[in-house]
């Protein structure tokens, strides 16, 4: 029976997005959570930074007096911002970005500059967090070193390192837990049976805690690169929103973050693409894309350089000729952070570039309005871009 008359202070909401709970505030809000669905609901939401008006065991005043507070605060880094330091930055070929002798110059001249941001408070990139949600509710935060429940009788995983393992174990009975993975975030996973999966900001999983017999599945929104175990006999399924992909032991990345479409990128193996509508299979070689579009139902394959699609997982943005709507879209996931645009035509300016992702949200922005002409002011967690000249 769901016990929705449990109360929960906001600071520990907001400290636990921030990874600052200590550990009686985690089981105080660990056991909040378990409580009851619509405070997991609420939880959920505020993760993701959306709005929400549910009233989940609180006092209404006390919703309505910190709501925004609470939002400011969880999304907002402490500290001052420090001097500038220079970045390393690589240029792709010539044909698509400024000329070689302006991208050293830039280099060069990077240190101790500020033109072209306007910096109110720091913002930190993202890091190590994510939370487990067992298939009875119960949910634990994966911030620390410790051994956590699977639901299963008998099983453990242990989350350490940015990473939670699974024993390798074979059920009779699916057990489902999910993962979810704020913006912000990343973290990775090794399943029963032994498969590893690294997942990006704003994502969620949700899979057995042992696979059966016949075959092993999982579903998938967001971003993640998968390393699946190979196994002869139970086909790995990764369901997705209108299409699966059916693995036949390889290494991939999927990607869902794209307005109207998902990207499904091959590095190594094979993997076909099945449209649930249809039933048609497209498949993918190395170093291939399938492009499914969420409208027309339809797979498109094309080569592609499979760096660009995986460089989140060796901490780096690669942007090719992309637009600043388009740059903008990824830096706020990663850095939990909004944008607003002064017009229209500022969205469609483009960049090239690579850039680390472990670095100020100043940095990069600084390294893009150089080049696209365009300004940004950052000022909590918004970030307002418009012309600059």
């Amino acid at each position: 029976m769901e016990k929705e008359n449990i109360h929960i202070d906001w600071d520990v909401i907001s400290k636990s997005f921030q990874g600052e709970l200590s550990g009686e505030e985690r089981e105080m809000l660990e056991s909040w959570l378990a409580a009851s669905s619509r405070h997991r609901d609420f939880y959920r939401q505020a993760l993701k930074g959306g709005e929400t008006d549910a009233i989940v065991g609180m006092n209404k005043g006390i919703l309505a007096a910190k709501k925004n507070e609470l939002m400011q605060r969880a999304r907002a880094m402490k500290g001052e911002v420090k001097p500038r330091r220079s970045l390393k930055f690589v240029w792709y070929a010539a044909a698509v970005i400024l000329p070689l002798a302006i991208a050293v110059g830039m280099w060069m001249n990077m240190e101790g500059r500020n033109e072209g941001v306007i910096v109110a408070q720091r913002v930190q990139p993202g890091s190590g967090r994510a939370v487990l949600e067992l298939h009875d509710g119960r949910t634990y935060f994966l911030d620390t070193t410790r051994v956590v429940e699977t639901g299963m009788e008998g099983n453990l995983a242990k989350a350490e390192k940015k990473s939670l393992v699974y024993a390798k174990q074979e059920a009779e009975e699916l057990v489902y837990n999910k993962v979810i993975i704020p913006r912000a975030g990343e973290y990775s996973l090794t399943l029963s049976d032994g498969t590893r999966v690294w997942l990006n900001s704003d994502s969620e999983i949700r899979y057995p805690v042992a696979f059966g017999k016949d075959r092993r599945t999982v579903f998938l929104s967001g971003e993640a690169y998968f390393e699946v175990t190979k196994d002869a006999v139970r086909p790995f399924y990764v369901v997705l929103d209108g299409m699966k992909v059916k693995v036949y032991g390889t290494s991939f990345n999927v990607n869902t973050h794209y307005q109207g479409k998902i990207l499904t990128t091959l590095i190594e193996g094979k993997v076909g693409i099945r449209v649930k509508s249809t039933g048609a299979e497209s498949l993918l070689q190395p170093n291939q894309m399938a492009e499914f579009s969420l409208e027309n139902k339809d797979v498109k394959v094309t080569d592609v350089d499979t760096y660009y699609y995986t460089a989140w997982r060796a901490g780096e943005f690669v942007f090719q000729n992309e637009t600043i709507e388009e740059i903008m879209d990824r830096l706020c996931r990663w850095y939990d952070t909004e944008v607003f645009y002064a017009n229209d035509d500022v969205k469609g300016k483009r960049f090239t570039g690579v850039i680390a992702r472990f670095t100020d949200v100043a940095d990069v922005l600084h390294l893009i309005g150089e080049t696209a002409t365009v300004q940004f002011n950052l000022k909590g967690n918004t970030i307002t871009v418009s012309d600059s000249r």
